[in-house]
């Protein structure tokens, strides 16, 4: 698995180049799980609107074919616009990211999506009555109940306020203080897929991993059957960002069968510690885990593991992250392979018929 650092910095604009997707501008990267399996629904100008599970996890025209008004023959030009979600709270850009109309949350927050991130113009902002960015003036501002004036411009307030204040989120919800969830939640009915082994898949809620849950104790057809229920089926979990997870025991890489998920270019991870829970679930499944190789030699049969000298970790944990932290530009793996690109694909394709065909059994 080669290593690369993003060319994530300001440019025009944020198309999809040979090297894979985009994950907005350094100062504010995109958050949430890219290429997750699965849909959710929303209600979006009176239509019901399935999206891809995966939305606004990278930057790409998220709306194009799907918003309600993105269908027609005449298009609003915000259509092809490129967007992304993004944490409010470490988005230093000049213009300031909106809060969702999809009642998507991050750790506990409206979730914010940026057009600026992915070098888009936010033509969508324009037409919303009373949206912050279109208050010109500290008084105009100040009338709406979810906007605050910077000095300079009118934002919502959890990105000029909250986000200062520094709130404290509860740990059993939201992950520990040095290792956050870091997925979107929020979203209504759907379902998400996760591979439960090489060749079999399980049906997760739409918010699988946002959040520290049991996500296997409804999901896993070992926590399913009757009688005694392996341990790991009452442990919390979440995704995380193993570049800002200080736990005792590192985060793990999703198992083999789902490395084409990621987190801003690089292989998803995710964590029992953060949430509080003991990890058994690696110790029955060692063949899939970095942390569980004890040689250097088993260390380097996993191609998404790395021998520091002292033990076997994640390559982001070796390889990306200490990069990424010294340079402020952004650290990914290389772009799927074939057969993993063409399987996302496919599921995408899936994805929009079903939602097509379930657009035409709604009229």
């Amino acid at each position: 698995m080669n290593i690369f650092l993003g060319a994530n910095s300001s440019r025009l604009n944020c198309a999809r180049s040979p090297n894979g997707p985009s994950y907005g501008d350094n100062a504010c990267r995109c958050v949430g799980i890219d290429n997750l399996k699965g849909y959710f629904v929303t209600q979006e100008n009176f239509h019901h609107v399935q999206r891809p599970a995966e939305t606004g996890a990278s930057c790409a025209a998220w709306e194009d074919g799907l918003h309600p008004d993105c269908k027609g023959t005449v298009k609003p030009g915000w259509c092809k616009q490129e967007w992304c979600y993004v944490d409010p709270c470490s988005c230093n850009l000049d213009v300031l990211p909106k809060k969702t109309v999809l009642g998507l949350t991050y750790q506990g927050m409206p979730a914010y999506w940026s057009y600026k991130t992915c070098g888009g113009t936010d033509f969508f902002s324009a037409e919303i009555k009373g949206a912050c960015q279109n208050q010109q003036s500290e008084g105009a501002c100040a009338a709406q109940s979810e906007c605050a004036w910077d000095g300079k411009q009118c934002g919502g307030k959890e990105v000029l306020q909250t986000c200062k204040e520094m709130v404290k989120k509860d740990e059993t919800v939201y992950g520990q203080e040095d290792c956050r969830c870091i997925g979107t939640a929020g979203r209504g009915a759907g379902n998400s897929f996760m591979h439960i082994s090489a060749n079999k898949m399980a049906k997760y809620p739409a918010n699988v991993g946002s959040t520290c849950q049991a996500w296997e104790d409804d999901t896993h057809p070992d926590c399913l059957k009757a009688g005694e229920k392996p341990p790991w089926c009452s442990a919390k979990w979440c995704f995380v960002d193993p570049c800002k997870c200080k736990t005792k025991t590192p985060p793990m890489a999703v198992m083999p069968s789902n490395q084409y998920m990621r987190f801003q270019g690089k292989t998803a991870y995710w964590s029992y510690d953060a949430c509080g829970s003991a990890n058994t679930w690696a110790e029955g499944h060692k063949e899939m885990y970095c942390i569980s190789q004890k040689s250097e030699a088993s260390c380097a049969k996993l191609d998404k593991c790395s021998w520091n000298g002292k033990e076997c970790l994640g390559k982001a944990l070796v390889d990306i992250c200490t990069k990424q932290e010294a340079t402020g530009v952004l650290g990914m793996v290389s772009p799927l392979d074939e057969s993993a690109a063409l399987s996302i694909a496919s599921w995408r394709a899936f994805v929009f018929m079903f939602v097509a065909f379930a657009a035409t059994q709604m009229q």
